[in-house]
């Protein structure tokens, strides 16, 4: 069956964010290509995390925003009647709510995360002091124009005296000895001051003196002189910095700006704005909107790359479906990536020969000349420049580039036909095989264009937004660049992305080939001076023209992030670290390991990065055995439709599945208490309780061995009904006679597969259980959240190996916790499902408690309480409070379960009515 999820109930991950970077080879390979990720502002939350928040979001009032000034001829299309943003969500967020979460019913014991201070700039290195030399000259100065002091006199020490002593050795000012000034000419006096070893010149040159460290050409030393120039000049001049009046009209209409999200108009949820889609109904759209057989939609890949050929072959024929996909391919210009060159010019060549000389059809491959291709850096402009030359080799622009008297465009022969442009690293991989990944762009408008953006404008603060040129292979810093914002006048937003796209043939064109005059071909002279650009120049070219109306604003790529450099272990790589701060720096998404396919399968994706068939050899062949089985059931439904005249097949039901009516998850010690406990969702809020299974007037019915059968859903009492599933494919699931969930593992896999559970009722119907969103450690509480592509969302069920028999455990991905094992913590890598006070475990280990939670007595650590024949205390005293994880090695902390399934049961007219009246009472307590 298909396990990556049925429609609506998987939603996207937010803070999967602008891509990232993953570490860089043992040999100091320059990976250019790789993405990145930049810390943008110093605000004490980064915008990925408010996208997190947003599923607790509670809209303000605040008065609406004021739209640019449109002054380019205006383009009404069908899709902009539409412009309210929660009609563009559609189908993304049903189940969410805008009401913040209630506190949960047990305090959650550890401190709270302080936020980290605003660090404020000082201009102190700056101040400079002239001293009067005539007046004293007496005074010594080091060769940084700092004050040689006296040493004190062991008898004229006292306190006051290092008070000062220590107050002046913190003074960061310069100081300049001049004759007086006022003696000389003005011409003369200006001579003094720019002439001196001291003077205002000297900074500067210390300046340019470590910048040409990383420039060693003349050419790129003149480079930068003549962009500091731009900046010391126009001081001197008393002219405009670089940018500071740059303008141009947005042309978006369909999409609504909104830059302060704490304080949205009433009515608007962030989700409403992020989650933005581009599907509307087919027959509420003009005839050619969508493709009309998705067996004529033609792919074009374009992919970066600069090692690994192998690699980019084997991605290449894992996508490749005759008369359907294209390939064009950028390999770095730098010498190191020439062997790559030449391998996969040679595979093209031979691959192209075989299909115009023995298939009788066209050359399906394409390597950007070896005169265009791009020294690629990390964070640099190439970046884009890689990109955007792929483009032109795309529509066979650079032949036109090369035969000036031939008129050149995408109507003409050298351009490669296609309806969709995905472009990919070469450490991509696909998730989903091929007919699901054209079944699923096929399912979107012909114009649709997929980008990963957050849709909230970027508003860094000056100190980290700075100019920058690139060239000997580095990026230099020269000073601040002004961050484009429409509410400073400049007409447009900057807007962070993913620089991995899939886009129209319309788009594709439009950035290959800029018309004159157009945002693109203007913002390509600022982009290029700013550090990552990719991540600021896609998804601001879209959002900012009228191609937004297109946006569905998904990429269908997932990535896992790893740290930011500045906190790696050992050396860093200082090319990610190039700010003035140089704790400001990049960070990286990590390798795919095998423990991770679970989350990879899920996800719902139809790609992820990033693999290396160095370091982690088998990700891949486990990946391409579950496309092939997927290929292979997406067959036989498409038999089974055919069999029945077109309507729509399913697959029959696995197990685990329990009919489709969802499932009790019962505490096995509780079965023959007075009162079952089972897990469910609180009262209000999002808290995962252990509370009641059943109505009052339903337990004294309940027969022996009643965890075996099944139950109706009239009989539980609260939100107790729970859905498990999708599952991951890898090893299997049944639930055997006693009520258990048997986990057989799997090929890979040794706690077998991998399983969302849902809510099955109420308000929050279809949200997913989660272990407190990324909480590494014991003790992250049980909450119902939005569905996301995480591993703290993913479960697995023991078998008393891994976990006990019956017990819930979601497992921290390797990557984590090879990093915690790295900073000296103790790492569980498998955290089950529990309570705490319970278990054998020092659970001081992981928990924190206040000084008030430390006199307060909970219901189990009063004496004399309810003990089981087994000598544990009874789990009625955590009745009500709210579950946790705990080690799964925490014997009588881990909590074991039965699953007993629902059923449905048929009612005459009067008799349902009345079971409906009480479902509505008992969904209103």
């Amino acid at each position: 069956m298909n396990n990556r999820g049925a429609e609506g109930t998987v939603t996207k991950d937010l803070k999967r964010g602008p891509p990232l970077k993953e570490n860089l080879p043992e040999d100091g390979d320059d990976d250019g290509w790789d993405d990145d990720e930049w810390w943008e502002d110093d605000k004490d939350i980064p915008y990925e995390e408010k996208l997190l928040e947003a599923k607790n979001a509670e809209p303000g009032d605040v008065a609406k925003e004021e739209q640019p000034k449109i002054v380019e001829p205006e383009v009404v299309n069908w899709w902009e009647k539409k412009t309210d943003p929660a009609s563009q969500t559609a189908g993304k967020a049903e189940h969410e709510t805008s009401e913040k979460p209630e506190k949960p019913e047990q305090t959650e014991k550890r401190k709270a995360k302080k936020a980290v201070p605003r660090v404020w700039e000082s201009n102190a290195e700056a101040v400079m002091k002239i001293i009067d030399s005539d007046a004293h000259p007496d005074i010594e100065l080091t060769a940084e124009g700092k004050i040689v002091k006296e040493e004190d006199s062991e008898d004229s020490e006292d306190s006051e005296d290092e008070e000062d002593s220590e107050d002046d050795s913190g003074d960061e000012t310069t100081y300049l000895p001049l004759p007086n000034l006022a003696t000389f000419t003005p011409d003369q006096a200006a001579h003094e001051l720019l002439s001196s070893s001291y003077g205002i010149p000297r900074p500067l040159q210390k300046r340019l003196s470590s910048m040409f460290e990383k420039a060693t050409s003349h050419e790129c030393r003149v480079k930068i002189a003549e962009h500091m120039a731009l900046f010391v000049n126009g001081l001197a001049e008393e002219t405009k910095f670089p940018f500071e009046d740059f303008h141009f009209p947005n042309t978006c209409k369909a999409i609504e700006r909104y830059s302060d999200w704490e304080h949205l108009p009433e009515g608007v949820k962030i989700q409403d704005i992020q989650y933005r889609t581009y599907q509307p109904p087919k027959d509420e759209v003009p005839k050619g909107t969508y493709l009309e057989n998705v067996e004529d939609l033609q792919l074009l890949y374009v992919i970066l790359t600069h090692d690994q050929p192998e690699a980019t072959i084997r991605l290449m024929e894992s996508v490749y479906v005759p008369d359907v996909t294209k390939f064009v391919i950028h390999v770095d210009g730098k010498e190191k990536s020439e062997s790559t060159y030449e391998r996969l010019a040679e595979y093209s060549k031979e691959m192209n020969d075989k299909a115009i000389n023995v298939d009788g059809k066209a050359e399906y491959i394409r390597i950007v000349p070896t005169e265009k291709r791009v020294r690629v850096n990390w964070g640099g402009y190439s970046m884009v420049e890689a990109t955007l030359v792929a483009l032109r080799t795309v529509f066979g622009l650079d032949y036109y580039d090369n035969h000036h008297g031939v008129q050149g465009g995408d109507a003409h022969d050298h351009a490669f036909s296609f309806h969709k442009l995905i472009h990919i690293a070469s450490t991509t991989y696909p998730l989903a095989s091929n007919t699901e990944i054209r079944d699923t762009l096929a399912s979107y408008p012909l114009d649709a264009n997929f980008l990963h953006i957050i849709l909230r404008p970027n508003n860094p603060t000056p100190s980290v937004w700075n100019y920058f040129v690139e060239c000997d292979d580095a990026l230099h810093r020269i000073y601040r660049i002004p961050a484009l914002n429409f509410d400073r006048g400049n007409g447009v937003d900057i807007y962070t992305s993913s620089q991995w796209f899939i886009i129209s043939r319309e788009f594709a064109w439009y950035l290959a080939a800029p018309p004159e005059g157009s945002f693109v071909e203007k913002y390509l002279t600022y982009i290029q001076h700013v550090v990552v650009a990719d991540e600021a120049f896609f998804g601001t070219v879209l959002r900012n023209t009228f191609f937004c109306a297109t946006l569905h604003n998904d990429n269908f790529l997932h990535l896992q992030f790893d740290r930011w450099e500045n906190e790696a272990d050992g050396a860093r790589d200082q090319r990610k670290c190039v700010m003035k701060n140089r704790d400001h720096c990049g960070r990286s998404p990590t390798t795919m390991t095998v423990d991770y396919l679970p989350v990879l399968e899920l996800s719902g994706d139809l790609f992820a990065r990033k693999f290396d068939d160095q370091k982690e050899p088998l990700v891949k062949d486990y990946i391409d055995n579950r496309r092939q089985k997927e290929e292979e059931r997406l067959k036989r439904e498409a038999e089974l439709m055919k069999e029945k005249n077109g309507t729509e097949a399913l697959l029959p039901l696995e197990e685990w599945e329990f009919q489709g009516e969802g499932v009790l998850i019962v505490a096995k010690e509780t079965v023959l208490d007075d009162t079952p406990l089972c897990m469910g969702l609180a009262k209000e809020g999002n808290a995962v309780l252990l509370q009641p299974c059943f109505k009052d007037d339903v337990l004294p019915t309940l027969s022996p061995k009643w965890e075996t059968g099944a139950v109706i859903i009239e009989e539980i009492k609260g939100l107790n009904r729970w859905d498990i599933g999708p599952c991951s494919s890898d090893g299997e699931l049944k639930r055997n006679e006693t009520g258990e969930l048997e986990m057989i593992p799997g090929e890979y896999a040794e706690r077998g597969p991998s399983c969302g559970i849902k809510l099955g009722d109420g308000p929050r119907t279809g949200r997913c259980l989660d272990v407190q969103s990324e909480i590494t450690a014991p003790g992250g509480l049980l909450n119902v959240y939005p569905c996301y592509s995480k591993w703290h969302q993913l479960f697995s069920f023991g078998n008393g190996t891994i976990a006990p028999r019956g017990g819930i455990h979601a497992t921290l991905p390797l990557h984590m916790a090879r990093e915690s094992k790295k900073e000296g913590k103790e790492v569980h890598q498998h955290l089950c499902f529990g309570v705490v006070g319970r278990g054998d475990a020092d659970e001081s280990e992981w928990i924190e408690w206040t000084e008030e939670e430390e006199e307060e007595l909970d219901p189990w650590e009063h004496p004399d309480v309810d003990v089981y024949p087994n000598g544990r205390k009874s789990l009625q005293l955590w009745n009500g409070q709210q579950l946790q994880t705990t080690p799964c090695s925490n014997k009588g902390g881990v909590i074991e379960w039965y699953y007993v399934p629902f059923i449905v049961e048929e009612y005459d007219d009067e008799t349902e009515e009345s079971a409906e009246g009480e479902t509505a009472t008992d969904e209103e307590l």
